[in-house]
């Protein structure tokens, strides 16, 4: 050395640092890394995952679709029962069928059935054509 610089090989003895004072189990010895200092650049061991990934929306598609459908078939049902309900089209229906209405003007039990029997066609026409669309 020439400008008087003790030489780090000689302070280190060629070996770890170890102080004979101090019991073994207190003593360490240097860290060995993978050629990459932790601390600075710490190493991923995740795997990388690219930037734009393809996702298949075909289940989630079909679920939306089933659903949409199930509320149609809902909404027939629903519109069924309010064109049942009102007088003029049930009066329609049942003034051409025998013993649909009782003496004092109310649909009997045979007059409810055809009514019910309607409903159930209007909401499944009702139900097929919106489905159709989808």
């Amino acid at each position: 050395m020439a400008d008087g610089a003790t030489d780090l090989s000689d302070l280190l003895a060629a070996g770890p640092v170890q102080n004979p004072q101090l019991p073994q189990s207190t003593t360490f010895s240097p860290i060995v890394t993978g050629g990459v200092d932790p601390f600075i650049s710490p190493m991923n061991t995740t795997p990388q995952k690219p930037a734009m990934q393809m996702t298949n929306h075909h289940q989630s598609f079909n679920t939306v679709c089933y659903a949409v459908k199930n509320l149609i078939v809902y909404f027939g049902f629903f519109a069924a029962a309010m064109i049942i309900s009102l007088s003029t089209p049930r009066s329609l229906i049942l003034q051409y069928i025998p013993n649909t209405y009782t003496s004092g003007g109310v649909p009997s039990y045979m007059g409810a059935a055809v009514l019910a029997g309607v409903a159930v066609a209007i909401a499944y026409v009702v139900g097929t054509l919106f489905s159709a669309l989808l």
